[in-house]
């Protein structure tokens, strides 16, 4: 069983739920909800630094990590003592707690003002690039490490590489392979349950929207966006995309471990029924419900579409991990989505 890397919230029972369950769990990552400190995600509630504290404090000596993971920030942000001060007033309210390692960050320009207005803060903490990043290849990891070592922050001691490589082995195994001979020490993770279009062309600019969205320089229609332009309705229309995403199945997962060191849950905005199921998912490795349910961008879709995991065929994985992603001229993940998923009517409930 690969150990996880976990989304942790200031949800109590979710904290216990995890301190439950320590010996499967690497290490949690973990937003303030803090404009000071901006995030991957649209804040959905607001900062609750005592119930992350006390969560933190839940799970004892576990690494985690807080997100600092925006694509982009508002541009006097770079050059404005003020904010910068702010930010790191944020992450010195948590720097005491022994398990508190690092920050994963989305934005290059803002790591590096961060550590030239902040360096006795920086050098406390690891910087570790987001999976955003897209490290697909040892050239790109390098490159970043080489980043990190120009500013005052530790190295990292964990890289979490990109989602395409969990559907292209050869070139997982080749970038694991050069990346251990020059750091035998890094540890390398996979996004287990993201669920987005492989090699999704929206998501630079669905990144940067949301970014946008943050810093209060636009409205929020990012759902709009995929729903009506982009991946949502993608997925709608052509459901073998669905099975062609490159998630990691909780059946497959012990697969990898030959080229990386753990998995990392994502799916913090989801709420803790989700993160638990999809916890659970991965620990035990085995889930024979509706996949879509396991699923962070596919989530919004489950009311609308199942797929059985147990129903694919027993070559599934090796199929979607060699072939040459041609998908339009292949339509093999169409031929088999038509054989095990199905349309649902949205239920009432959920609606």
């Amino acid at each position: 069983m690969l150990p996880l890397d976990v989304p942790l919230t200031s949800d109590p029972a979710y904290a216990a739920f995890l301190a439950g369950r320590v010996r499967g769990i690497d290490s949690v990552h973990c937003s303030l909800d803090d404009p000071a400190l901006a995030d991957a995600r649209q804040r959905q509630a607001p900062p609750d630094p005592t119930g992350l504290r006390n969560a933190l404090e839940q799970l004892g000596d576990i690494p985690a990590f807080v997100l600092m993971n925006a694509r982009l920030h508002a541009p006097n942000k770079y050059f404005s003592r003020a904010a910068l001060d702010q930010a790191a007033a944020r992450l010195d309210r948590l720097t005491d707690l022994p398990n508190v390692r690092g920050v994963i960050f989305g934005d290059a320009y803002f790591l590096q003002a961060l550590s030239d207005a902040h360096p006795g803060l920086a050098a406390r903490l690891e910087a570790v690039p987001s999976v955003n990043a897209m490290l697909d290849s040892p050239q790109k990891a390098l490159a970043m490490l080489d980043m990190i070592a120009g500013t005052t922050f530790k190295p990292p001691s964990r890289l979490i590489l990109d989602r395409s490589l969990n559907r292209d082995m050869d070139r997982l195994a080749d970038t694991s392979r050069t990346l251990r001979a020059v750091r035998p020490d890094l540890k390398l993770f996979l996004l287990a349950n993201e669920g987005c279009l492989y090699q999704c062309p929206y998501k630079p600019a669905h990144d940067a929207h949301i970014a946008l969205v943050n810093e209060g320089l636009c409205g929020e229609r990012t759902f709009a966006l995929n729903r009506d332009l982009g991946c949502v309705r993608r997925f709608l229309t052509e459901p073998g995309a669905v099975l062609a995403s490159p998630f990691i199945r909780p059946e497959d997962a012990d697969r990898y471990a030959e080229h990386i060191d753990g998995l990392k849950v994502c799916g913090r905005n989801r709420g803790t029924p989700l993160l638990e199921r999809t916890v659970n998912a991965y620990l035990a490795g085995e889930y024979s419900g509706n996949l879509l349910d396991l699923l962070d961008t596919l989530g919004d879709l489950a009311d609308h579409i199942d797929v059985s995991s147990h129903r694919l065929p027993p070559d599934f994985t090796d199929r979607v991990t060699t072939c040459d992603k041609n998908c339009r001229a292949c339509g093999w993940c169409t031929r088999i989505m038509e054989k095990i998923g199905s349309r649902k009517i949205p239920g009432l409930a959920r609606l």
